[in-house]
């Protein structure tokens, strides 16, 4: 009896220990669970977190890229030439015409049978590059595209202002531009039939006269012209006056010549027909071999291993330096859109540079810019702003803008530019340019040639007259030239300049 009892309490406590044993681990996977449930919770919220602050990172690169936009890029949008919503408003306001500097008319808003209005340009292909065209279609360019805010009487602000202000202002600003029609025309009847681009400058003033570009474009007929202008591919949109990029031959001697006289270099030198430099032969233009040299000896003659020798004794750095005087390398303000003049002195090694002296190497520049190069010796070594608008005028005839004359850089001084001035005088008595001669008229001139594939060059002449009081900058490019500078371009800037002395009031 006593044996069954102690069995019997044995079982009891072991089923008391198992209880305890499944008690513990049941408080133990409790405890787990619930560990597992926290972790869980807080790998949950990491999540939510993350996410928050990724949601949260979006709306604020949203609300930062909008605040960009709206700051620096939607007026550029809003006023793109092919915005089409534009047309909308335009519609309402009459748009104000564009006049040359003697009140001739290029360009006015008229209304077909419908109430439509459309542009009418009275000089047509001569001022196309002038004042651009104006089409629902294809946009716009020219004057007619940088001065889309003023004909049409809106103010700086954005044109989300548009449909108050076209309540007060139904007409639009007129422009008053700096070109002499009768020179444009003048321009336009001698490079009609030549593929390259001529600008003529008051060097004092920086006032453009004429700026011609060919082949153009008739702006009347833009729009039926689009497809067959676009097909014969032959750059008839490209205003090369001011966008197009050149190596500008020999006429670059000008910014050369200034960096000579200004660093006192020897200006002797012997030319044997070629000059090395690191192994690199450099010619004179047809081998030819000129013997005992000066600056002005070379300069006449247009001597390239006399540039090349001096550019290379000058330096890299100097000659840097000198470029961006002449605003190369440098951004400018115009009234159309240009390109800027560049030569890549980061990439340049001694060949190249000493090529640069001369206008050959990696130069880019533009028949307008080598108008301000040139401007600046006639000016005595101030270069004047360029400018095509000379004021803006609301229907009541009061100025609501008006441009002055404004120095942009001072290349050089007043000797250093009358030294080469009196040299481009004898360019064209008795060097290159002579055939660019007048005897009634003493030019100052400089003629280029920069070679291209095959046998054919870019031919210039840059120059300005009267020699010894300059009124008018002439500078010209024949594309694509079976002659050199000397041959074509010099004796088309005479036939130029004599017919514009013969016919226009230039006081």
């Amino acid at each position: 009896m006593k044996k069954d009892y102690n069995i019997s309490k044995k079982r009891k406590d072991s089923e008391s220990l198992l209880s305890k044993i499944r008690k513990k681990e049941e408080k133990k996977r409790l405890k787990e669970n619930n560990e597992l449930n926290v972790l869980s919770k807080i790998t949950l919220n990491r999540r939510l977190i993350m996410t928050m602050v990724l949601f949260v990172g979006l709306f604020m690169g949203l609300a930062l890229y909008m605040v960009y936009f709206q700051l620096f890029k939607s007026n550029k949008i809003e006023n793109h030439s092919h915005n089409r919503r534009l047309w909308v408003d335009e519609d309402k306001v009459h748009r104000g015409s564009i006049y040359d500097r003697n009140e001739n008319v290029l360009a006015y808003s008229d209304y077909d049978e419908n109430g439509s209005q459309y542009r009418v340009y009275n000089y047509g292909r001569a001022a196309a590059f002038v004042t651009g065209y104006n089409s629902k279609t294809y946009g716009k360019s020219g004057i007619e595209k940088s001065y889309n805010k003023f004909l049409l009487a809106l103010s700086e602000d954005s044109q989300s202002k548009f449909r108050k202000m076209v309540i007060n202002n139904d007409t639009g600003y007129d422009l008053h531009l700096s070109i002499d029609q009768n020179i444009q025309n003048i321009v336009y009847k001698y490079m009609e039939n030549i593929v390259g681009a001529c600008v003529i400058m008051d060097p004092r003033t920086g006032e453009v006269l004429a700026l011609v570009s060919n082949p153009t474009f008739d702006p009347n007929t833009i729009d039926e012209d689009w497809d067959s202008i676009i097909q014969n591919n032959d750059g008839s949109l490209v205003n090369r006056a001011t966008n197009g990029g050149y190596r500008p031959g020999s006429t670059f001697k000008i910014v050369t010549a200034t960096g000579i006289l200004e660093n006192d270099i020897d200006e002797t030198y012997q030319d044997t027909g070629s000059e090395e430099i690191q192994g690199y032969e450099i010619k004179n233009y047809a081998d030819q071999v000129y013997g005992f040299l000066d600056l002005r000896s070379a300069f006449v003659n247009s001597v390239n291993t006399y540039f090349a020798n001096k550019t290379d004794v000058l330096g890299k750095d100097k000659y840097e330096s000198l470029a961006e005087r002449f605003m190369i390398n440098r951004d400018y303000n115009f009234d159309l859109d240009k390109l800027n003049s560049i030569i890549p002195f980061d990439e340049l090694n001694r060949v190249d540079t000493a090529m640069t002296g001369f206008g050959y190497g990696k130069s880019q520049i533009t028949p307008l810019h080598m108008a301000m190069i040139t401007s600046a010796i006639a000016n005595e070594g101030k270069m004047m702003a360029p400018r095509l608008v000379n004021k803006i005028v609301d229907k009541e005839g009061n100025i609501v803008k008006e441009n002055k004359d404004k120095l942009l850089s001072e290349v050089t001084s007043a000797d250093n530019a009358k030294a080469i001035r009196d040299m481009m005088v004898e360019v064209v008595t008795k060097g290159t340019g002579i055939n660019a001669y007048l005897d009634y008229l003493q030019i100052a001139g400089k003629t280029g040639t920069a070679d291209k594939e095959g046998d054919l060059v870019d031919a210039w002449f840059v120059g300005f007259a009267p020699a010894y009081d300059p009124k008018l900058t002439i500078s010209l490019v024949v594309e694509d030239s079976e002659g050199t500078g000397g041959e074509v371009a010099a004796p088309l800037a005479k036939n130029i300049l004599d017919e514009i002395y013969m016919n226009v009031d230039l006081d």
